[in-house]
């Protein structure tokens, strides 16, 4: 569980907070650079993969019960389905976040 903590924590919050939040929500519209957003989110949708991969056969991250783990990785993914991006699909990833 530690594991996926901290790699929800380094490669999933660090790769969305300031790269991708940051320069949606707490930047103007005019002032947005919307390719260097779309750079980021690709980069974040990289990692999401690993996510999305772990998630067919199981309700969790870590297994059958909710754990650190996903609190974690699901106040960014809460933050990542309610902006206005354009999203890759994710089905795994989306059903758990659901």
């Amino acid at each position: 569980m530690d594991k996926w903590a901290e790699w929800a924590k380094i490669n999933v919050a660090m790769a969305f907070t300031a790269p991708v939040f940051w320069r949606i929500v707490r930047t103007p519209e005019a002032e947005r650079d919307h390719h260097a957003i779309k750079k980021a989110v690709t980069a974040l949708e990289s990692t999401l993969v690993i996510a999305n991969a772990q998630l067919p056969e199981q309700a969790f991250l870590f297994g059958s019960c909710l754990t650190l783990a996903d609190l974690q990785l699901g106040h960014v993914l809460y933050r990542y389905y309610d902006i206005e991006i354009s999203r890759t699909s994710l089905p795994n990833l989306r059903r758990y976040y659901g």
